[in-house]
Parts: C-alpha cells; sequence; structure tokens
C-alpha cells in the first residue's frame, strides 16, 4: 500500500448497538488544485491535484490504491447507489457507473441489509479475496454520520475485520 495510506493511528467510533470499535486512520497530505475548477463539483465539493488532474478526494485515495496493485471504486450513495471510478461531470451520476465483480457486489448488498442503511464508505478496493474501505474526511470539516457508523455495524456483522475499515483524515 502506498505510504500515504499506511495507518498511523487508530480512531475509536461509536456504534448504534452501543459497542465501540478502534479503526485505522491515515494522515495523507493532497495538492490542492490549483487549475481549472471542473464544471461539476457536487456542491463545492474540495478538489485535489492527484496525478496533474483535479479531482475530489476520493478519487484519489482509489488512485494510490489502484497504484497499490488494488482495484476498486468509488461508491457514492447520495441520491442513490452509483459507484464510479472517474470524475463525474453532473449531477446525473447514472451514466459514469461502472460494474464491480458480483462477489463484491453481493458483499456490499449483504453489509447494506446487515447494517440497515445505504451508507457506505466513500471507496471500495479488493485485492483477491481481501477487501478495504476506506473512508475520506476532510481533516477539521467532516465527521463519520450516524449512518456510516450503522454500515461499520454492518460491515463486522459480516465478517469485515476493522482493519479493513480505514479513515482517510486528509488535508492539503
Amino acid at each position: 500500500m502506498k505510504n500515504e495510506l499506511i495507518p498511523t493511528d487508530k480512531m475509536t467510533v461509536s456504534l448504534p448497538s452501543g459497542a465501540t470499535v478502534d479503526l485505522p486512520i491515515c494522515h495523507p497530505t493532497f495538492k490542492k488544485w490549483l487549475g481549472e475548477l471542473p464544471n461539476f463539483d457536487f456542491g463545492k465539493k474540495p478538489v485535489v491535484n492527484y496525478k496533474g488532474k483535479g479531482v475530489f478526494a476520493e478519487l484519489a485515495i482509489l488512485g494510490l490504491l489502484i497504484d497499490s496493485g488494488w482495484d476498486g471504486v468509488w461508491v457514492e450513495t447520495y441520491g442513490g447507489i452509483h459507484v464510479l471510478k472517474d470524475m463525474p461531470i453532473s449531477w446525473s451520476l447514472s451514466p459514469h457507473n461502472v460494474s464491480i465483480p458480483p462477489d463484491k457486489e453481493a458483499l456490499l448488498s449483504n453489509i447494506w441489509k446487515t447494517g440497515k442503511t445505504t451508507a457506505c464508505f466513500d471507496v471500495f478496493a479488493w485485492k483477491g479475496n481481501e477487501v478495504i474501505f476506506c473512508e475520506g474526511k476532510h481533516k477539521g470539516k467532516d465527521k463519520l454520520t450516524n449512518a456510516q457508523t450503522k454500515f461499520i455495524e454492518g460491515a463486522l456483522a459480516c465478517g469485515i475485520s476493522a482493519q479493513s475499515l480505514m479513515i482517510v483524515e486528509w488535508e492539503y
């Protein structure tokens, strides 16, 4: 895994059941995109520079994983479930949807059913049978939502280890 995504700490998360879990957390620094902003910015979502392109942090995180030999997608659940690999150009995300392997799709469905939510961590990646979910949080600006804690609980109940649920607290 790229150095930027190697966990350096843990975050204790309170779950809806009342239990707590320690999730790994890493702290990458991304460069702010200084070029022309995309026409579509998802309501002023920050844009970072990843390999000379202006992308959302979720896609930079996905890119770091792909560079390390993983396959994966950005799972965007706002306004429906969308599975993306590229920058969207409008609120109509459907044209950008990509397919994922049936076993990975079944895993997501099972987590959502078990956790009673359609929320998901931002990035879902896999290498063979190994999976990782990464939730990008802009340092000092974002925190986990109740729906995301339901996702964590559902993932744990489906056999995903806490080590495979990583918080990526990024900054410029």
